[in-house]
């Protein structure tokens, strides 16, 4: 009995990550999965005996037989295929820039005319690795949204330029609605402007390793500058990036 609640102690603690961004007005299919899977671990801790008898019940029938065949398969792969992104999410982030290259800024929420804290944190990486480099340029992305008053590019670009970035130095793509036309937009940019392939993508750290695998789609070699997510937010995040990486790796669908 004590070990159970040593058990379900961790459940909650992971329970809560998932559901504290909803009071920020984040609420994806990162938290909703993730709660959901802490409340069927927190169930598996609280009734291992009423739940181990009805999967024994259900085992006693060919269909039960199939279905829990079926469904554990699902969960097998579901596991190794989460563990592998988490190891590729991680090496992408340490996959870090050797030498300056430009920069692409991927795009964020803009709550009006003002980027969001997740933005801002991006925005904040993009301004110190421009103040190194001070003979790089910078590609701000991303289209306007539902709640957007300008187009988040505009809006990154208007930033950098209040925190003594000059504009001479930040090349806009203002219509990508998604992280897969920022990388496309951007890599049409870069091509008109004869700026090469190389690229250095500010994102947060989750997200590179699906941004390097669209940059890589789209001609482009890069490596990454990572802007600091919130811890609180990480799990949300975190379990977003595998149901997006699944849709891509997987599905083939950006």
């Amino acid at each position: 009995m004590k070990l159970r609640f040593l058990l379900l102690l961790p459940e909650l603690v992971l329970l809560f990550f998932f559901l504290a961004p909803i009071y920020k007005r984040i609420c994806n299919p990162g938290n909703l999965g993730g709660a959901l899977c802490c409340l069927f671990l927190m169930a598996l801790t609280i009734f291992p005996k009423p739940i181990a008898h009805f999967f024994r019940q259900l085992w006693t029938h060919l269909p039960g037989k199939i279905g829990l065949i079926i469904v554990g398969a699902f969960v097998a792969f579901g596991i190794v295929f989460c563990s592998v992104m988490s190891v590729q999410m991680v090496r992408a982030m340490e996959h870090t820039p050797q030498a300056p290259e430009t920069v692409i800024v991927l795009g964020c929420k803009v709550r009006g005319t003002t980027p969001s804290a997740m933005l801002t944190r991006r925005l904040e990486a993009a301004l110190a690795y421009l103040n190194e480099h001070e003979d790089v340029m910078c590609i701000t992305t991303g289209g306007q949204g539902a709640g957007e008053d300008i187009p988040e590019g505009e809006a990154m670009k208007t930033w950098l330029v209040a925190h003594g970035i000059a504009e001479s130095r930040i090349l806009v793509d203002n219509t990508s609605a998604d992280t897969h036309e920022n990388i496309q937009n951007a890599a049409a940019i870069l091509k008109e402007q004869g700026l090469g392939n190389e690229v250095v993508i500010i994102t947060d750290g989750f997200h590179q390793y699906r941004a390097s695998l669209m940059a890589k789609d789209a001609g482009l070699y890069a490596t990454a500058y990572s802007a600091r997510t919130n811890p609180l937010y990480v799990p949300t995040y975190w379990v977003r990036e595998w149901m997006a990486l699944f849709e891509l790796v997987i599905l083939d669908h950006a």
